[in-house]
């Protein structure tokens, strides 16, 4: 698994997670109950998707599974951690569970820093027990609109495109669980428009900030791209009358 931000910044990643949290609190509304329910959330990062996890499915136990051990240590840390919480350090591709051991399989954003999804989507299927249902949250950077024109969005999405492994794995997401041969899948799209308040537009700057410096190093963009890209993103977050439409996600329920 190659990581292309840093997955460590607390604002960044706290500021994603509230953008984030209510569409996914939404689809995971659509399960039904499942008391002494078993959950597993991949790609677990700092924790709080799967706190969000816990929260809205209130499962008997949840494990958050994260490839970084610096990153289970920091998710291990927090105080709001409900008692059903646990995390470890694992592969999404190879994972250390045996088949039928979970009622809920979760991720989110995972998937699209993956060069190989369908090893995780198979994995996620493997381990999830009969009716149980793997759950996916992915973005598709296919575009970012403004009210006012401005070009550091283009840079961004140039960023996005060049940096990830997988970039466009929302759109494939319905395709990859019928390959790995889920037999009921359902699925949609949410795009998140802010207008007020600078939540969404600060992500954008902190993330521009981030990975500037790669997309520079890895050709993506040159010097005076990136200080543009971060310039142009920071005046968008201080316009008063400032309106951004994210690209859009895509999420997908399935059972094996």
């Amino acid at each position: 698994m190659s990581y292309t931000i840093d997955e460590r910044n607390p604002e960044r990643q706290q500021l994603l997670a509230a953008l984030l949290n209510p569409p996914t609190r939404e689809v995971l509304g659509r399960l039904p109950a499942m008391p002494g329910a078993r959950c597993l959330d991949l790609g677990c990062g700092q924790g709080n998707t799967t706190r969000c996890l816990a929260d809205v499915l209130q499962p008997a136990s949840c494990i958050g599974l994260e490839y970084d051990p610096a990153l289970v240590d920091y998710a291990a840390t927090r105080g709001d951690n409900p008692a059903c919480v646990t995390f470890q350090q694992g592969d999404a591709t190879r994972l250390p569970f045996p088949d039928a051991s979970f009622d809920v399989v979760f991720c989110r954003y995972l998937l699209i820093h993956m060069a190989a999804p369908m090893a995780v989507v198979r994995e996620m299927l493997r381990v999830l027990k009969p009716g149980g249902y793997a759950v996916a949250y992915e973005g598709d950077f296919v575009v970012e609109m403004s009210d006012r024109p401005c070009p550091a969005l283009a840079s961004i999405n140039k960023i996005w495109n060049g940096l990830f492994q997988n970039p466009t794995g929302g759109r494939h997401l319905v395709g990859y669980f019928r390959k790995a041969g889920a037999t009921r899948i359902t699925g949609g799209a949410i795009t998140l428009l802010e207008h007020e308040g600078t939540t969404m537009r600060r992500v954008y700057r902190l993330t521009a900030e981030a990975t500037g410096p790669l997309g520079v190093a890895h050709g993506v963009l040159d010097e005076a791209e990136a200080r543009d890209m971060v310039a142009g993103l920071i005046a968008l977050e201080e316009d008063p009358h400032g309106m951004l439409v994210k690209f859009p996600d895509m999420w997908v329920i399935a059972q094996p």
